[in-house]
Order: structure tokens, then sequence, then C-alpha cells
């Protein structure tokens, strides 16, 4: 008889670091757990295909693992993890090795809208939710690079501007330069598709 895995879900970032730290397995499954959902979402908005968001999620985790000595244990690794998985997305998109883009007229894996969803308002029209959520990523994919990526930290990612400043490598004020003018095109964009949208 295989004896009982302890339950980890309880445990505290730094206690966790310390027992993946030991060798303890489980341990880094419950890492896994923590930060699967959100890290597929941000790999995921940024190459804006499953397949490479997935390849990006597996060598990140693989990333995090090696660099885990040198996390800070009164750090989050939540914020840390995520701007790992942003760095590895952005390599692979400077490199020109992406796939091509997947189509936005269906969700991303798991069926899920994240940046639609907490941008689209749906009490001014609770019937169209659907349509502004494709609008929306419609208009995402159609912002440059750096503006996807800003928003992609701060909205899917919940990144600190710190934390997205030290992603990035540019001062705090840049990156909140981006995020205005990020938010204002995309805002722009979704303008004009409603407009040729109309009879």
């Amino acid at each position: 008889m295989t004896p009982e895995r302890p339950d980890r879900t309880a445990l505290g970032d730094a206690d966790l670091v310390r027992q993946i730290r030991a060798g303890e397995t489980d341990a880094f499954a419950e890492f896994v757990r923590r930060t699967q959902r959100q890290g597929y979402r941000l790999a995921r908005r940024l190459t804006r295909n499953h397949e490479d968001a997935d390849d990006v999620l597996q060598d990140s985790y693989v990333k995090a693992f090696r660099a885990l000595d040198r996390l800070d244990p009164g750090r989050p690794f939540a914020p840390w993890f995520f701007t790992i998985v942003a760095r590895t997305a952005l390599s692979l998109l400077r490199s020109g090795r992406v796939r091509a883009a997947a189509s936005l007229d269906e969700p991303g894996g798991e069926g899920i809208y994240p940046l639609a969803e907490r941008l689209a308002d749906p009490s001014a029209d609770p019937g169209g939710a659907a349509d502004r959520r494709i609008d929306v990523e419609r208009a995402y994919a159609r912002l440059s690079e750096e503006h996807r990526a800003v928003l992609a930290l701060r909205i899917d990612a919940d990144l600190s501007y710190a934390a997205i400043a030290e992603t990035l490598g540019v001062p705090v004020g840049t990156v909140m330069s981006r995020l205005a003018r990020a938010r204002e095109a995309l805002l722009e964009l979704m303008d004009e598709a409603r407009k040729g949208s109309r009879p």
C-alpha cells in the first residue's frame, strides 16, 4: 500500500518552496496546480496559439525548477513565475518561431476569454456578451506586440507595475505610459469594430 500524500494546499509559498528544494515532488505538483491556469492564459495571450502556449508553459516550469534556489523565500512565487512565463513567451516571439495565431472566433484553452471578460461590460447588453468577448479578442489581436505584452502582464498575470517593468526591462514610468496607450488603442480598435459591424 502506498503512503498517503500530504495535503499541501494550505501551505504558504515559502513553505512550499522549501519543500520543493528538499526534493518533495508532490510540492512541485502543488506549485504547478497553483500557477498552471493563469500561466497558460498569459502564455496564450502572448503567443496567440495553444501549441506555443503549452510549449512556453512547459519550458517555464523547467526554468522555474532550475532557478528555485535563487528565489527569495519571502517573495511570492506566482509573480516570479509569471515573469518567467512572459520572458519565455517574448523570447519565442522575438525568435520568429511562433506558429500561426489561432482563430479568435473560438475561445482559448479551457474555453476562457480572460481579457475580454474583464473589459467587456455585460450590464450594457447581457444578450451580447459572447459577441463582445470576440470583439475584444479581435481588437486585442490587432494590437502591437508591445501593447499586447503589457496588457497581458497587467490583466492576465495581474503583475504590479514594478514586476512588469522588471519583466520588460523598462522603467515603471514606461510601463504606465505603455499601459495607457495600450488601453487607448484597444478601445479605439473596439470602437472601429463596432462602427464597422453596424448596418
